[in-house]
């Protein structure tokens, strides 16, 4: 028989929208636990080393809170003000050491009134749900088995798991332009995701290396990366449509890994040949795969490519928890990147909100998206602020033991700009 744990809200998944959600409730004073598989906080931007936040508005908060902490460590930020990180189209890239936002995460929340539990290198195993109620998550750990009960639970796995195995419907790939009205949604729906990166890191030595070999392979890695300098003077390089893959597809995790790192060194090769790099060094690749999308989960409410482009001032949500101007980026053969023409939009609660639940809520990039909008919104100070807005509406609904869909939208939001959180007025 499983080890019994209650709380009062459990989060499954502490990368952005989990440290999000795990601050915001526990300073609301819940009781909190977090279920992470891995040994530290941060998921894609510490295991996949995408340690750089892109310009965007719509970053105070607990975003703020943490860049001020990393900035507070030694060789964790560059000099910059964290202001100069927005808005998209005039701001700049805030890049951090792939550690420190953990460690920032972990301090808050060693702050905070009654720290949450964070169980690391957690597994989440199976649900126990019954009419739209989540009543327990199964865990598995070192080699126990824990059922986490709660009143109120939070998916920030970033795939979505907690929602799937709870029975949730779930979007996958392309939406046809028929399921939301998108004007640049394919007419036939089709199993395609945003490219995967496999990230690594290259020094300057100081003197000229022996070239690199390359790997032999049916498809070079594509060339084109962006790239970020990091506060110690070494390169993180994102080679952006790097590979694609279904994430989801247990059986061929071990092939994709595999092929990343052959593209890593393919692409590294590519990269001291064509800029003369003789000196520069490839000293690691991230822990994990960087993905970008996998499961999206249907809720009361999907943003969709029309919120993108029609900003704030044309939307007429009710509850936006969020706002944020980052460009619609697919990655991949059948993407683009293209800036929006009327600035930020706002997310609104519903798509925290997965249908035929009421006890459960969904803060990370498998929110209600259609994949068009996910591509803008799953940025990680948008997730963070995601996971700041499910976090105080669990709190919220604990205390007033009411549920999530009787809560007053208007003082979550009021309790979210009091916390520093930018939204429409």
């Amino acid at each position: 028989m499983p080890e019994i744990l209650t709380t009062e809200v459990c989060i499954i998944g502490g990368g952005s929208g989990g440290i999000g959600a795990a601050l915001a409730a526990a300073r609301a004073g819940a009781r909190v636990t977090v279920v992470e598989r891995n040994e530290s906080l941060g998921g894609a931007s510490t295991m996949g080393w995408v340690s750089n936040w892109e310009p965007m508005v719509g970053g105070g908060g607990l975003p703020r809170e943490l860049w001020a902490r990393m900035a507070a460590l030694p060789n964790a930020v560059p000099p910059l003000e964290y202001r100069r990180g927005e808005p998209r189209r005039s701001g700049e890239s805030l890049p951090y050491e792939p550690g420190a936002l953990a460690i920032a995460a972990a301090t808050l929340l060693d702050e905070a009134p009654g720290p949450p539990l964070v169980l690391f290198g957690a597994t989440l195993a199976d649900v126990d749900a019954r009419d739209g109620a989540l009543r327990a998550a199964l865990v598995v750990s070192r080699g126990r088995r824990l059922r986490v009960e709660a009143p109120v639970f939070i998916d920030c796995t970033g795939d979505g798991s907690l929602c799937a195995l709870a029975g949730c419907e779930v979007m996958l790939g392309a939406d046809p332009g028929r399921a939301f009205g998108e004007p640049s949604a394919p007419q036939e729906p089709a199993l395609r995701f945003n490219g995967l990166t496999h990230m690594y890191r290259i020094r300057d030595t100081g003197r000229e290396q022996p070239p690199p070999p390359r790997p032999t392979l049916e498809r070079p890695c594509p060339y084109p990366a962006a790239r970020y300098p990091m506060p110690n003077g070494d390169l993180m390089i994102n080679a952006v449509d790097m590979l694609n893959a279904d994430v989801l597809s247990v059986l061929d995790s071990g092939r994709v890994r595999r092929l990343s790192e052959q593209l890593v060194l393919d692409h590294f090769a590519q990269l001291v040949e064509r800029e003369g790099l003789a000196s520069w060094a490839l000293v690691g690749m991230a822990p994990e795969i960087g993905v970008r999308e996998s499961r999206r989960i249907v809720g009361e409410y999907v943003l969709r490519e029309q919120d993108c482009l029609a900003g704030m001032r044309a939307q007429d949500h009710p509850d936006p928890i969020a706002i944020t101007d980052h460009s619609i980026d697919v990655h991949g053969a059948h993407g683009g990147l293209r800036e929006l023409p009327n600035g930020a939009y706002g997310v609104p609660f519903r798509c925290l909100l997965p249908e035929a639940t009421t006890n459960l809520l969904v803060a990370c990039r498998a929110a209600s998206f259609s994949q068009i909008a996910a591509s803008s919104c799953r940025l990680q100070r948008a997730m963070i602020t995601l996971g700041q807005a499910a976090g105080n509406a669990a709190a919220m609904a604990v205390g007033d033991r009411a549920p999530l869909r009787a809560l007053d939208v208007s003082a979550l939001q009021a309790a979210l700009r009091s916390q520093g959180v930018e939204l429409p007025t």
